[in-house]
């Protein structure tokens, strides 16, 4: 297309179109995050999926890459699988709503969960039943019942390679060592030490005059005799 001014506003639209067709494009692709851990709040641990076993638990040497999780959706319904990397199991629940880790083979809707934001943390409900959510009591263990302990169901999503525990002692102020207590600023005062010095001098000039006057006095007192 050959650039005049008549031709301008034709490629103003163009762009716009291009432009509409992007986001969309980008839209469209199905939410995936790579290699996150899910710490709960209520167990203090991160999900863990070791064969069937699904806990919530603190990390450990053993157990790190147990806790490598991965996000994903096949679809655009907004539908979510949570599948554990190393043990290649997806975290699913079972006839009796008990959470357990399945093979890729036997995947399937009760596998599925919708992602929510509740305040700064997120929750996992089942995409089957809105009524069960993903969740650990205290020990790490699923929630059987999640009544009265809403807490249990919250959830941080972030980076494994991030250290949360390091995280959380520096942002409580202590640093591996003992507690600081607050520096006191004080606004120094001008020609302290000089000022005090200068005022000290001028006591003992008019220390040397008074003495001074005080011997005169007393060798004209001595002369009468």
């Amino acid at each position: 297309m050959r650039l005049t001014l008549s031709t301008l506003p034709q490629l103003a639209v163009l762009a716009k179109i291009l432009c509409l067709l992007m986001v969309v494009m980008c839209g469209a692709v199905p939410a995936m995050v790579r290699s996150v851990s899910l710490y709960s709040t209520c167990s203090s641990g991160n999900v863990t999926v070791q064969d069937r076993s699904v806990m919530a638990v603190g990390r450990t040497e053993r157990n790190s890459a147990y806790q490598k999780l991965t996000t994903k959706s096949d679809d655009f319904s907004g539908k979510l699988y949570i599948f554990a990397e190393e043990s290649e199991r997806y975290i699913c629940f079972n006839k009796r709503w008990k959470l357990v880790g399945l093979p890729r083979k036997r995947k399937g809707p009760m596998c599925q969960f919708y992602e929510e934001d509740n305040g700064s943390y997120l929750r996992y409900r089942s995409a089957v039943d809105k009524t069960h959510y993903l969740g650990f009591n205290k020990r790490g263990m699923p929630l059987k019942d999640a009544q009265g302990r809403d807490q249990c169901l919250n959830f941080i999503k972030y980076n494994p390679l991030f250290n949360i525990n390091q995280h959380n002692i520096m942002v409580g102020g202590n640093f591996g060592g003992e507690l600081r207590k607050p520096v006191m600023h004080r606004t120094p005062k001008k020609y302290q030490s000089g000022h005090h010095h200068h005022r000290h001098n001028r006591g003992k000039m008019h220390e040397q005059p008074l003495l001074r006057r005080r011997l005169a006095g007393r060798i004209r007192e001595a002369k009468k005799y």
